[in-house]
């Protein structure tokens, strides 16, 4: 897989962002109101910032929207905690490391979303999770490890249920010193897929 493959992939997503910003339909008739259902799937591509390990993943997403936040207290939009189960093939340059898998949970991942005033809304995010991986090679210690991640991205939503959703995460794994090599592994992570919001 060649490396300017994730760029153009990028590029198409930050211009359907500027294509969309624009869109009459205020957002607030479209964020997930408190006590929301959602749930998804995304897929994209994680590349080893320092490491070459590369994966393709496929991430489930439940959650659920806890508050809407008001201008006057916080920027208006929608606060909403996830669980993220997901598995991902390995592709290294290493060897003998083709095949491998990952399988993880993230819980909790955090989000908030921004109200723009229109179907585009930019979110922040970050959580926690547990990881079983078999990759090979690079001195994790063994193999369950933790993760961190934090990053960014938005949703345009396509009507009261349904959103596309696009997003860039920094993933960082590490066993937290349960075995004797604990290196770690940092990543990049670019995602996309749709949700859906379940009718109250």
């Amino acid at each position: 897989m060649q490396r300017h493959w994730y760029r153009r992939w990028v590029g198409g997503i930050v211009a359907l962002f500027i294509l969309t910003m624009g869109a009459p339909v205020r957002a607030e008739n479209w964020l997930p109101k408190a006590g929301t259902w959602e749930t998804g799937i995304r897929t994209g591509y994680i590349w080893g910032l320092r490491k070459h390990a590369e994966m393709i993943p496929v991430n489930l997403r439940a959650g659920y929207t806890v508050f809407n936040g008001q201008w006057w207290v916080m920027p208006a939009g929608a606060f909403e905690i996830s669980a993220e189960p997901f598995a991902s093939v390995i592709h290294s340059r290493r060897p003998h490391t083709d095949g491998s898998m990952e399988l993880g949970l993230g819980l909790p991942v955090l989000t908030y979303y921004f109200d723009t005033g229109t179907r585009f809304a930019p979110f922040i995010e970050g959580g926690l999770g547990l990881l079983y991986t078999d990759l090979r090679g690079y001195k994790l210690g063994g193999h369950f490890s933790f993760m961190e991640n934090i990053g960014a991205g938005a949703s345009f939503f396509l009507n009261e249920n349904f959103a596309f959703t696009a997003s860039w995460r920094y993933r960082h794994v590490s066993n937290a010193s349960l075995y004797k090599d604990n290196q770690g592994l940092d990543s990049s992570v670019v995602l996309a897929g749709f949700s859906y919001f379940l009718p109250q």
